[in-house]
């Protein structure tokens, strides 16, 4: 996707323009290779978990179904719009999104399992995809938040077990107090985030959760 113009498409999202998050600066990581210490994703995720990643997801994700809708209807806008650039390692827009759904299956049969959802209106069909692990693939929420930067870790080994521990932390936040052999036909509330790379479509989407909440009329 090329990203062109900003425009307005979507009610009820707070989203940062990419020019105006290309001008923010980094925190006190960046300093991590000038002072000579060895990275710490584990200290680092620590940091800003809770205090700005979550923060970010609830600020700033946008609707999932209405953005799917934008995408399909003027992919550029909609990339401008909301999307975020991938800062290192190959070109890929990721985007920060929310929503509701009914899990319809778990599909564990292979070592990244999958929650196959059905969104609102429910009709019992599997209209999204949420990994929920054991492996996590992508890249998705390093990739979701603006104030994370390759600038900020020191090199492409260190960035990618930055991504790892961003993935192991969701998984013990929002995957490890499901039950998962029991969730089928429960009603979620999510945020979480997609990643699109040059050659995927809408079909290839595979939310990758930061949050999970089973609804009071989906059961816990």
């Amino acid at each position: 996707m090329l990203l062109i113009g900003i425009a307005v498409l979507l009610s009820g999202c707070t989203i940062k323009k990419i020019s105006e998050l290309d001008e923010q600066q980094g925190d006190e990581y960046s300093t991590w290779t000038k002072s000579g210490k060895a990275f710490d994703p584990v200290a680092y995720v620590d940091s800003i978990w809770d205090t700005k990643l979550i923060p970010a997801f609830k600020e700033e994700s946008c609707d999932f179904e209405t953005l799917l809708a934008a995408l399909k209807k003027d992919p550029e806008t909609a990339t401008q719009e909301y999307g975020l650039m991938s800062k290192a390692g190959g070109m890929g827009v990721t985007f920060k999104i929310t929503g509701s759904a009914r899990v319809v299956s778990y599909d564990d049969s292979s070592r990244n399992g999958l929650l196959l959802l059905d969104t609102p209106p429910y009709e019992g069909t599997v209209d999204a995809k949420m990994q929920v692990g054991p492996v996590i693939r992508n890249t998705a929420i390093r990739d979701s938040v603006s104030f994370i930067r390759f600038t900020e870790v020191g090199n492409q080994l260190q960035f990618a077990s930055l991504a790892d521990e961003l993935n192991a932390r969701m998984k013990k936040e929002a995957v490890e107090p499901l039950d998962l052999s029991s969730i089928a036909g429960k009603e979620i509330n999510y945020y979480g985030a997609f990643k699109l790379e040059d050659d995927d479509s809408l079909d290839d989407v595979v939310i990758t959760p930061v949050i999970i909440e089973p609804t009071i009329a989906g059961g816990a």
